[in-house]
């Protein structure tokens, strides 16, 4: 947990297909692409004491949005992407919480690679 936050809302191992790649070959070839996301709250959401959807984030809503955003752009770099993907969500998501987004590569096209590639970003 970040120091200074009591609770966070997880959305571990979103699996989409993603045109992504450097060369134009590589990009043509969707890629498995596996996407987690926290949302760290200094006070926790007021769903907890409500019980109503409204007063949280919406795991489907993010995924949704997430999966959307992943169809319809074709990019080179997991930075761009993740980068891109936390502006779309930071949009629906409350000024006072922190989003935190990881976009790993599972299966890159590197020779002898047994893991994937990632890039993390966290407004922190």
């Amino acid at each position: 947990m970040k120091e200074g936050y009591n609770s966070v809302i997880s959305l571990d191992g979103l699996l989409l297909k993603v045109n992504i790649g450097i060369t134009e070959q590589e990009c043509d070839i969707p890629q498995d692409i596996k996407i987690s996301l926290k949302f760290f709250y200094k006070n926790f959401p007021a769903g907890c004491n409500t019980d109503n959807i409204a007063d949280t984030v919406c795991y489907h809503k993010i995924a949704d949005i997430v999966t959307g955003y992943c169809k319809s752009n074709k990019v080179k770099l997991l930075e761009y992407l993740c980068l891109g993907l936390h502006r779309k969500i930071r949009g629906i998501v409350p000024q006072d919480v922190v989003i935190w987004i990881r976009v790993e590569k599972c299966n890159p096209p590197i020779d002898g690679m047994l893991g994937g590639t990632s890039f993390e970003y966290g407004d922190f």
